[in-house]
């Protein structure tokens, strides 16, 4: 006579494949996070990266107007200003703009 399987078999079976279905699910879930926080990492060193270039800009940026102001030079913080910001030259300076491309 051939062996009948037991009730207990089958469920033994759905339940083994209910556990292997759920720790593959389990590793993707895992991996997909890992893959996540990597990129983020990334990011968020292109942000730090961008910050640090943009301290030590600033940093220059307070050392030279700290210097000024100890200095008690106004007018050369004035006239510093007015250069740069403002377009305006010295009365014996001249200025030549190329205009050939326009």
């Amino acid at each position: 006579m051939a062996k009948s399987k037991h009730p207990d078999d089958r469920s033994r079976f759905g339940t083994l494949f209910l556990i292997r279905v759920a720790l593959v699910l389990f590793i993707g879930a895992c991996a997909a996070a890992f893959i996540t926080t990597q990129n983020s990492i990334v990011e968020k060193k292109r942000e730090l990266a961008a910050l640090e270039d943009s301290v030590n800009t600033l940093t220059a940026q307070n050392e030279e107007l700290a210097a000024l102001i100890e200095s008690d030079d106004i007018s050369r913080y004035m006239e510093k200003l007015a250069v740069e910001n403002n377009d305006y030259a010295y009365p014996d300076e001249r200025r030549y703009y190329d205009t050939s491309h326009n």
